[in-house]
């Protein structure tokens, strides 16, 4: 009687220890958060405010790791050669989840559909269309007969050759019958510096802090969103497509992995991004960088990454647009 007892003490003992073993499996798991950008931009920003709650809600050390070069390629690329174990994931928007693989071609060493799959959406953010002081305009309307009456006159600004900007603006001179200048900068910063001193006459970019005061401060002029509907962050602001049908343009951000991952970690991860998206915290700072949260599943995911190749890969091929 006394060995069955032992016996079966013996069987219950995995039992026993099963649950402390998983939770200190777990407490030693590290999830990288790859950011393909340096430390200090939009997309780092949110990945910081999202990590502590992730944290929290998947029970394991979640760590923002930048991975910055080639247009968000570099890491892309590190997601891409990670085991597909759950461990790693990938914060991306429309460059390298779109135009840096069209802009680079094989040399981009990832496929945007083929090698990765949607968590979920993180954010988006209509841009804005702005233009300097000097510019007779105040609306969509009016800068397109100014823009018109001067064919080849006006210069609009990038952040540089390819980026979201500078094909949105072709996309827009293509759509409405516009010629205009492309004057390509290093980063944002100095695509404002060049708008304030009437170096260029159009900005068409995604919003920041310092653009925003700017405009507030009247040393620019906000002419149009490029978002769907009127924006409730800019009200009174013209919507460009009321004058360019179809022209919609978001800058956006999304949650993915590698493909093969498993089901379970994906699961669980989209579980938590949508726990974290619901925190009223996260969307007051998330406003604050001038986006908005959205918490559109996987499918808008692949639809906004189908519908950029579509109309970047024309807007690319038309203009020539080369990687610098």
């Amino acid at each position: 009687m006394k060995r069955r007892n032992i016996l079966a003490a013996a069987a219950a003992l995995p039992l026993a220890i099963s649950a402390p073993q998983v939770a200190l499996a777990a407490l030693r798991r590290t999830i990288r958060l790859v950011v393909p950008y340096a430390a200090g931009g939009p997309t780092d920003a949110m990945a910081r405010v999202l990590q502590p709650l992730l944290q929290d809600s998947v029970g394991a050390t979640v760590v923002v790791d930048n991975v910055p070069g080639a247009g968000g390629a570099i890491g892309a690329q590190a997601v891409v050669r990670a085991p597909a174990d759950g461990n790693s994931f990938f914060l991306g928007n429309n460059g390298p989840s779109a135009v840096t693989p069209l802009l680079l071609r094989e040399n981009a060493g990832f496929d945007p559909v083929k090698d990765f799959v949607p968590v979920g959406m993180i954010a988006r953010a209509t841009m804005l269309l702005a233009v300097s002081t000097d510019v007779p305009a105040t609306d969509m309307k009016s800068f397109l007969a100014y823009a018109r009456a001067n064919p080849g006159k006006l210069n609009f600004a990038s952040a540089g050759v390819g980026s979201l900007g500078h094909l949105a603006s072709e996309l827009l001179a293509k759509e409405a019958g516009l010629k205009m200048t492309h004057v390509a900068y290093k980063g944002q910063a100095p695509t404002l510096t060049a708008l304030l001193s009437g170096e260029v006459q159009m900005l068409l970019t995604t919003p920041t802090s310092t653009m925003r005061g700017y405009i507030s401060g009247g040393r620019i002029k906000l002419i149009a969103v490029t978002s769907e509907e009127p924006s409730p962050q800019y009200p009174g602001t013209d919507v460009a497509r009321n004058a360019v049908p179809g022209f919609v343009v978001y800058s956006w951000f999304a949650l993915m992995a590698r493909s093969g991952m498993p089901e379970a970690p994906l699961a669980e991860m989209r579980k938590a991004l949508g726990t974290a998206l619901a925190d009223q915290e996260v969307r007051r700072k998330f406003e604050d960088f001038g986006v908005s949260v959205d918490a559109a599943g996987p499918e808008q995911v692949s639809q906004y990454i189908r519908q950029d190749l579509s109309r970047w890969r024309a807007i690319i091929q038309e203009q020539g647009i080369k990687p610098e």
